[in-house]
């Protein structure tokens, strides 16, 4: 199996689940002050599987700093993926997380994992930095000297 699409988002929808993935507002830094609080966002993945690999899967979702602390509590699932329809060598599966109200406490580097089958598939990061100071003097992002 491979992942064709990952992304971290404002909202994702989908079509079925091998239809389409509509994606908007992709993303991978957030400049805030802290503690941050995200009102809505998702975690949006296309998985492609071959024949054999159709049936149940166990599934790992996980948002963690660098360290491996969790900033959310994982979420295991089991997935079903369908059988692929004859004629075809593949297939494709969507998945969307959707989150609400996802709290950041540091500015700081996270990762987004999915794990299928005890395989690590996707390690995207998420960066949330705090805002730019401006410099003195600094007008329209030119330093005066």
């Amino acid at each position: 199996m491979i992942v064709e699409i990952a992304s971290i988002c404002d909202a994702a929808t989908a079509n079925g689940a091998g239809g389409r993935l509509n994606i908007l507002g992709s993303f991978d830094r957030i400049f805030s002050k802290f503690p941050l609080v995200i009102p809505q966002c998702a975690a949006a993945f296309r998985i492609r599987y071959q024949r054999a690999e159709a049936g149940v899967h166990k599934l790992v979702l996980s948002i963690e700093d660098v360290c491996g602390h969790p900033i959310i509590p994982g979420m295991e699932s089991s997935i079903t993926f369908e059988p692929v329809a004859k004629g075809f060598d593949t297939a494709a599966m969507n998945m969307i997380l959707n989150m609400q109200r996802l709290k950041i406490e540091r500015p700081d580097k996270y990762i987004v994992r999915l794990i299928i089958d005890d395989e690590e598939h996707v390690a995207l990061p998420l960066y949330a930095l705090e805002v730019p100071q401006a410099n003195v003097g600094d007008v329209d992002g030119e330093v005066k000297n």
